[in-house]
């Protein structure tokens, strides 16, 4: 086995190892939301003392709605961004590269070319002077 691919597959092994370890997802639960949720819950109440009649409290509901859809609407995004998982195709490019790697460095042997260097002498005929 060649230095080359020796040292190679050290390298993708190594890569491999780095890639598993660093490029893991974040913790899902990194955010918390309880403070704005309690928040726009506050709001709706301290709104809902001021109302006097049903359309006013229809606008103070779908302000309320408005604050806890955009809350959810963080909460959807973080989970995405934390979830997102690049070891897959970043294990993928380091197996492709492995194989290129043994594509690279594997000696070619057709079974009609020769395994030697030198020819072998041709048998003497016709016109040869040990004939």
């Amino acid at each position: 086995m060649s230095i080359v691919r020796r040292v190679g597959g050290l390298v993708l092994a190594i890569a491999a190892a780095v890639v598993w370890f660093v490029a893991a997802p974040d913790d899902v639960s990194a955010a918390d939301h309880k403070d704005d949720i309690a928040s726009a819950l506050s709001d709706d109440d301290a709104n809902n003392l001021l109302t006097e009649g049903a359309p006013q409290q229809t606008v103070v509901n779908g302000w309320t709605a408005k604050n806890l859809l955009t809350i959810q609407a963080q909460q959807n995004n973080d989970l995405l961004e934390a979830a997102s998982d690049q070891r897959p195709g970043l294990l993928m490019m380091l197996a492709v590269l492995g194989l290129a790697l043994i594509a690279l460095t594997t000696e070619s042997r057709q079974p009609w070319a020769p395994r030697f260097s030198q020819a072998l002498p041709l048998p003497p005929g016709p016109g040869h002077p040990a004939a």
